[in-house]
């Protein structure tokens, strides 16, 4: 038998990989992290940070946040447009090359070993031991943790990607005057409900705009003139802001395209098994993406964490920590994306009375900053609902009722005009 490489592997360099490896070198465990490209590389994402991962990495990572957002400017349907600010950080914005690079270095410094330009084509077990194949290389450990995102070999290898649904996000870096990223600095722009689970954002960077739209992958079909409409409305609200008095507006204000890519958004939507064997699955590789939101970051770094506590358990002999990581993520963390989910065809059933509610009632308002920011939970929601919450069950079937025929009729003109 050839020696082990390591106690654990790592597949996947992003916060849920990052995150395992350094919680499992920093106990002494030997860790491998075998990753297909080198950093720091470009990672299409909208890069928002919820104020309630802060507590879950174990160490600043201040130097790589842009910017901090008190305020969120809302429309439906590109009108109806009211903005809602809170004294409490929201969210904040860094860059995923940044980030990513930020937390592998982390891992690093703490005794994990990274190879790059590391493909994986194929795994097995073998003898008590797994091996991992890439291109011209042989890798041997007794654990793996697969977390290289949507497209994840490990997790279709061992049969873990069970009850995922697709979504699909477009998002474009876009340079603009400085004078508006100066003024927007601390806000984000949120249109939603124009289609059912349909979203554009526009997130301030320090010095470009992330801006981007994500639905569900069968309306794929839509994204990029919902795009192109969201782009127009968000260049549009920036000129109007800046100058109020302004009637006619002869011409969006300048700015630059740096990239226009798509990325995949699994939403897992039941509780199930998340390892197989001596393998567990973490982050986007396990599905673990807000349905309402699209976030993914907070889940990844979390259940990287889960199962790196897994690893160091079962390597110190408690033989049941493999299974248990399953039931910590689906306890933890799948009855949370459960709860989204139902929330979400709440708000696609009725995203305008939703949309009027934030704006008119403080309490909605409050409420949803402090799910936003993680001081509530979405389990939380359905308390708001004063006698409604005894039939929370029926009012969620009724409501995914409404979205999906929603979603149908919308799928017959995709062939035609959208619908703005």
């Amino acid at each position: 038998m050839l020696p082990l490489d390591a106690e654990v592997i790592v597949v996947g360099a992003g916060p849920a990989g990052s995150l395992a490896a350094f919680e499992l070198a920093s106990k002494g465990i030997q860790v491998l992290v075998l990753e297909k490209s080198e950093f720091p590389r470009y990672k299409t994402c909208g890069g928002g940070l919820t104020h309630k991962i802060l507590p879950e990495i174990p160490f600043d990572i201040t130097q790589v946040i842009e910017t901090t957002i008190h305020t969120i400017r809302f429309s439906h349907y590109f009108t109806e447009v009211y903005s809602r600010t809170s004294p409490d950080p929201l969210m904040y914005c860094t860059m995923r090359s940044d980030l990513d690079a930020f937390l592998l270095n982390k891992a690093i410094q703490a005794g994990a070993r990274i190879q790059t330009n590391q493909h994986v084509v194929g795994i097995k077990e073998t003898s008590g031991e797994i091996v991992v194949s890439t291109k011209g290389s042989e890798f041997r450990s007794k654990l793996l943790i697969g977390a290289e995102g949507a497209s994840s070999i490990v997790a279709r290898s061992y049969g873990l990607r069970e009850d995922i649904i697709p979504g699909l996000a477009w998002e474009a870096e876009i340079k603009t005057d400085p004078e508006f990223l100066a003024q927007f600095s601390k806000t984000v722009f949120l249109d939603w409900g124009t289609f059912p689970g349909g979203y554009g954002w526009a997130f301030p960077k320090k010095d470009h705009f992330s801006i981007g739209v994500g639905g569900p992958a069968s309306l794929s079909k839509l994204m990029m003139s919902y795009y192109q409409k969201f782009l127009n409305h968000f260049l549009n609200s920036l000129r109007i802001d800046t100058a109020p008095d302004t009637k006619i507006i002869s011409a969006l204000p300048r700015h630059q395209t740096l990239s226009l890519k798509s990325w995949p958004i699994p939403v897992r939507t039941a509780k199930g098994s998340f390892h197989r064997g001596s393998v567990l699955v973490a982050g986007d590789a396990a599905g673990l993406t807000d349905p309402l939101t699209g976030e993914g970051i907070y889940y990844a770094v979390r259940s990287g964490k889960l199962a790196a506590e897994s690893c160091f358990d079962y390597l110190n002999g408690k033989n049941n920590s493999l299974k248990s990581y399953s039931e910590k993520v689906n306890e933890e963390l799948m009855a949370e994306l459960l709860e989204a989910n139902k929330i979400r065809c709440l708000f696609n059933a009725f995203p305008l009375k939703i949309h009027c509610f934030v704006r008119d009632n403080n309490r909605a308002w409050r409420a949803f900053g402090k799910i936003l920011r993680g001081d509530r939970w979405y389990a939380d929601v359905r308390k708001g609902f004063g006698i409604l919450k005894y039939f929370w069950p029926l009012v969620c079937a009724f409501s995914k009722r409404i979205e999906m025929a929603k979603e149908n009729r919308l799928s017959k003109y995709i062939k035609k005009d959208p619908p703005w």
